[in-house]
């Protein structure tokens, strides 16, 4: 699809109708329902101005108060009970309730109650639609009076049909009476219904179903059905008429409930269907993939589509561009869909696709069309917009039998698709699901560390190559899980630096290390250096170097005994890591450069920072080749020249200690000398030394 083919207008046509729609829909239930909403605890939220009408009460009166207000105690408690067993479930509820109106009156109203489903699809409020049919309980009730007597004469002028029936010696169904207003509507007379010569575009089976109706009519029960006929809907209620015990005739009355349907189909069309785009919604969704798993036999593609940059649209160019823009790519994904297919919107910036498929290339090739057709620009208020779309697919049965585990295994792609570089999309496998779970299990488990006390610092000795003598400590994070055991750094310390939390972390390891470094001093130990490991997020944080001072007094830590490690990436914003580190500078803290030679460093900006150590990452020592050995020693040839002390980590052999003392290499640390260790290690190991 080329931006030739978006039709900005068309767009604007589709956004304004739908707008429309909605504003002649609310429009049609206010002009012709009683409306109320409700909490899920019944209290009334919302009322219109024909509730007021009809109960008398305030809207002020109204909301904040349940129906108990406008209870009749007409109906049994357990009427009420039923009713809410059903909507709760998320069902729609219909029946005939009577009210009492604020001067004691009755009222009675056809009510329709809609359950609106949060995103888990549990009820978050009712609608509810009521029709006042006061008058047609009146007609009823009159009826019954003018059974006694002859009454052809005041049925003419009620406003619904009433009509009489028996049956003949072969058991058909012949009528006697057919009177009322709606007699001259819809043109319909005793001697037309017996001749069968009513105009009608009833099926054979709704023919037999209005036969077998009135038939139970005739065998004694009381029958009540909807029927349209002629573009008018209307409510059927029979009533057999008994006398000496035997059924003679049934008595029925057709109520005129055309704008009460409408409106139940204007709400149902909101509990279904997405208010802009008029694509199926969630509940809706849900259904239309139950069904297809029904059918078992059917193999189907759930794809779960996100769009990438959405929100950037939504804050740059404004809501109501986004709104058209989801409008415009809903038109798109129509066109990428069959008949009985299905393009449904989620939420958000969330599309759901049902695709049915045979031949796993073919889906493949159709998904590659899907992301480029999207990823085409769009040209809305006269200027292009653009959005790419992150896909992630699965597969029924293969990838899941039942909607929930379609929905979760397709999002969970979709990240995967996100992660990839996003405009992409990725199919379901249990490796990625596996990948997904440990990630969440960090996200979730890091953030009750802390609180649960899962987090313990251990430290490395720093050495004097020339004198032997410590030099200082490297504290380390260590995670003891209660179930996993200990968590090696190189696993949550990037998923703390991805979901935020590494902010959190840092503050607990810095604050952690100054206290215990001044407990050391406070012990009678030699005042020594601690080092502490800084991340990019951590230390380009607005309130970094404010959080550093405040430790440092809380702590009383003097500042010339914390030194701060920061990798060579942190210096990616020159002019922001000149001014923090000038600021630590001005503090008394010493800043050094770790893992270098494995990242980007201008070395003219490197001879500008004031930084006090660079520290050799340990792949240069681990494997001394030839060329690894000459990086090492044009590091710390570097750093003499830049009057900075070196400090090689991950020395493990005494080849690689002689190797050090011969480039003249100022400090060491590594399990040649010691691992990592507890406080009271480090503490037993001051003593000895």
């Amino acid at each position: 699809m080329q931006l030739s083919d978006i039709d900005s207008p068309s767009i604007n046509e589709i956004y304004n109708k739908t707008l429309k729609t909605l504003h002649n829909i609310e429009n049609a239930l206010d002009y012709s329902s009683v409306v109320a909403i409700t909490d899920t605890k019944g209290v009334i939220t919302y009322v219109n101005e024909k509730f007021c009408a009809l109960s008398q009460y305030t809207s002020d009166e109204l909301i904040g108060k349940t129906h108990r207000l406008i209870n009749s105690k007409y109906h049994p408690k357990s009427f009420f009970k039923d009713m809410w067993n059903v909507i709760q479930k998320g069902e729609v509820w219909q029946g005939d309730i009577c009210n009492r109106a604020k001067d004691g009156t009755l009222y009675w109203v056809s009510t329709t109650i809609v359950p609106f489903l949060d995103a888990n699809g549990k009820p978050e409020q009712y609608i509810a639609i009521r029709h006042d049919i006061t008058a047609r309980k009146k007609a009823e009730e009159s009826l019954e009076i003018a059974l006694q007597n002859d009454f052809r004469t005041t049925v003419k002028n009620l406003q619904n049909a009433i009509f009489k029936y028996t049956t003949a010696e072969d058991g058909s169904i012949v009528f006697t009476l057919f009177e009322g207003q709606i007699k001259e509507r819809v043109g319909i007379s005793v001697e037309l219904l017996n001749n069968n010569e009513v105009d009608h575009s009833f099926t054979d089976e709704e023919l037999e179903r209005f036969e077998h109706y009135l038939q139970e009519g005739m065998a004694g029960k009381t029958v009540q059905f909807e029927l349209t006929y002629d573009n008018l809907s209307f409510l059927v209620y029979l009533s057999p008429i008994l006398k000496d015990g035997k059924i003679v005739e049934v008595v029925g009355t057709a109520s005129d409930i055309t704008k009460r349907v409408k409106a139940e189909k204007a709400i149902e069309h909101m509990a279904y269907y997405d208010y802009l785009t008029g694509l199926p919604n969630r509940r809706n969704l849900q259904e239309r993939v139950k069904q297809k798993i029904s059918q078992k036999d059917q193999q189907f593609a759930l794809l779960f589509l996100d769009l990438d940059r959405f929100k950037s649209v939504n804050d740059t160019l404004g809501h109501h561009i986004g709104d058209k823009l989801l409008v415009a790519v809903s038109e798109r994904l129509r066109d990428f869909v069959s008949e009985n297919e299905t393009v449904a919107r989620q939420s958000g910036d969330e599309f759901i696709l049902l695709i049915n498929f045979t031949d796993k290339a073919e889906l493949t090739e159709n998904i590659a069309n899907i992301v480029d057709g999207i990823s085409q620009p769009y040209l809305l208020a006269d200027q292009e917009v653009f959005v790419d779309p992150s896909i992630g697919v699965a597969l029924y049965p293969k990838d899941g039998k039942d909607y929930n585990t379609l929905m979760r295994n397709a999002d969970s792609a979709m990240y995967v698709a996100k992660e990839a570089g996003k405009g992409t999309f990725r199919f379901f496998t249990e490796e990625l699901y596996e990948k997904l779970m440990e990630k969440t299990f960090f996200d979730r488990e890091l953030r009750q560390a802390l609180d649960r006390n899962q987090f313990e610092l251990h430290y490395q000795p720093q050495y004097d190559l020339k004198t032997g003598k410590i030099k200082g400590f490297e504290a380390l994070a260590r995670w003891n899980h209660p179930d996993r055991g200990y968590i090696p750094p190189n696993r949550f310390i990037p998923a703390a630096e991805d979901n935020g939390y590494i902010l959190q972390l840092g503050k607990w390891v810095l604050k952690t290390a100054c206290t215990q470094a001044m407990a050391w001093q406070n012990n009678g130990f030699p005042a020594l250096r601690i080092s502490v490991n800084v991340s990019m997020r951590q230390f380009s944080h607005p309130t970094f170097v404010e959080d550093v001072k405040r430790i440092l007094a809380q702590t009383g830590l003097h500042p010339s005994y914390l030194n701060l490690e920061i990798t060579e990436s942190v210096m990616s914003d020159v002019q922001q890591c000149q001014c923090i580190l000038q600021q630590l500078q001005d503090l008394g803290v010493s800043v050094s450069v770790d893992d270098f030679g494995t990242g980007y460093s201008s070395l003219l900006y490197l001879s500008k920072f004031p930084i006090s150590h660079l520290k050799i990452d340990r792949a240069f020592i681990r494997e001394l080749s030839k060329n690894n050995s000459l990086i090492v020693k044009a590091i710390i040839d570097l750093a003499k020249n830049l009057q900075l002390n070196v400090i090689a980590e991950g020395v493990e052999t005494s080849e690689q200690e002689e190797f050090l003392e011969q480039l003249s290499c100022n400090e060491v640390q590594g399990f040649l000398y010691s691992k990592p260790l507890p406080p009271n290690e480090i503490k037993q190991l001051l003593k000895n030394f």
